[in-house]
């Protein structure tokens, strides 16, 4: 299974590939105006700006920026036990990654529903995500998230139905 996560920068690369030149193309100059970087919202803590409240909120809350094309909420989701993935990879190539996801994650709708996975950590949740109309049909997309500092972040999604094939 291809995965988009934390674990190497080759999957990362291998999925990019896979994803063919309409994404790839959109990739330089990503710095994106519907980014919030720099900035926290009115109301709201470092705390409470990265990760959510609840491994199901993660990851609703990732297809939904997805959806809009909110690439900061979404890199702001995206994490490892150790934290927002921005810690590792620095906010601007997490950024472009989820560039790319948004663009493989756009839909007419979803459906989430819990799987469980024997090894996963007491830390780790898995999730399936039926997706409806994406640009290669209707997709099950598999989700692993983790819990760091009681926020919860999508760790890693595989991604082979969406990358379609050739």
């Amino acid at each position: 299974m291809t995965a988009i996560g934390i674990g190497g920068r080759k999957l990362w690369l291998a999925a990019l590939v896979l994803a063919g030149p309409t994404l790839a193309i959109s990739l330089p100059g990503c710095a994106s105006s519907k980014s919030s970087a720099g900035t926290i919202p009115s109301g709201q803590t470092v705390s409470t700006l990265y990760g959510a409240s609840s491994a199901e909120e993660a990851v609703r809350s990732f297809l939904d920026a997805a959806q809009a094309q909110q690439y900061g909420q979404m890199r702001r989701l995206f994490g490892t036990k150790g934290g927002p993935a921005e810690n590792e990879w620095g906010v601007q190539e997490v950024e472009q990654r989820m560039v790319v996801l948004s663009g493989m994650l756009l839909h007419q709708a979803y459906s989430l529903r819990t799987l469980e996975l024997g090894y996963l950590r007491e830390d780790q949740r898995g999730f399936v995500a039926t997706i409806i109309g994406t640009r290669y049909g209707n997709a099950n997309i598999p989700f692993t998230v983790v819990v760091s500092d009681g926020r919860w972040y999508v760790e890693q999604l595989g991604v082979d139905s969406l990358v379609g094939e050739g």
